[in-house]
């Protein structure tokens, strides 16, 4: 009986394995470049990379800094979590990393002053986004036009202005032509010009 459940419990354990590699990515446990995962319910952490000169600043002061500016941030919007400073930490002598994390993509543009948004390409529409873009499959490259786009209405689309690698919260079919696919199933959108469109599953 002992054997039996123990055998289960791998098997589950593999099939998790699996099934994540089939959805969204998983952010690496060591961040080395500016990075952006967006969750299934539309809740968003960012890490953030900046030089660090250890004669004017200390860790304890940026992470002080960055929780006072989160604090008036929340009073703003007269909400908790709006934003929580997660980690501030020294990643070398030279860099410093901090990770914040957002209640929604709209608190997160807010905060960060960038482009952030999650949801079906209908949603993109109503709000005005421009669907005037010719994407590249993932898998085989083949060209996804501006009325393929608008026709894939219930399809969830990720659009950034963020130079940062894109993690997202389900398969993704569909990039912006100069985007690149990370090999952890990433997006890295830094030779796009203006906004990365990211099609999903």
């Amino acid at each position: 009986m002992m054997k039996k459940v123990v055998w289960i419990m791998v098997h589950l354990c593999l099939c998790a394995v699996f099934l994540a590699g089939c959805g969204e990515a998983k952010v690496p446990d060591v961040i080395q470049a500016p990075t952006v995962a967006v969750a299934k319910e539309g809740t968003v952490e960012v890490w953030l990379l900046g030089d660090f000169d250890k004669n004017y600043y200390s860790v304890s002061e940026l992470s002080d800094m960055a929780l006072e500016e989160a604090g008036r941030f929340n009073a703003a919007k007269q909400k908790d979590s709006a934003v929580q400073v997660k980690k501030v930490e020294a990643v070398s002598d030279v860099r410093v990393m901090v990770s914040y994390g957002f209640d929604s993509c709209a608190s997160c543009e807010e905060f960060l002053e960038g482009q952030l948004f999650f949801g079906t390409v209908g949603e993109a529409m109503e709000k005005g986004f421009s669907m005037d873009v010719i994407l590249r499959g993932v898998s085989d490259g083949a060209l996804f036009t501006e009325t393929q786009l608008q026709q894939a209405k219930d399809k969830y689309l990720i659009i950034t202005d963020m130079k940062a690698n894109i993690y997202c919260p389900r398969a993704v079919t569909h990039i912006s032509n100069d985007a690149v696919e990370n090999q952890d199933g990433s997006i890295n959108p830094s030779m796009v010009e203006g906004p990365v469109y990211i099609l999903l599953k």
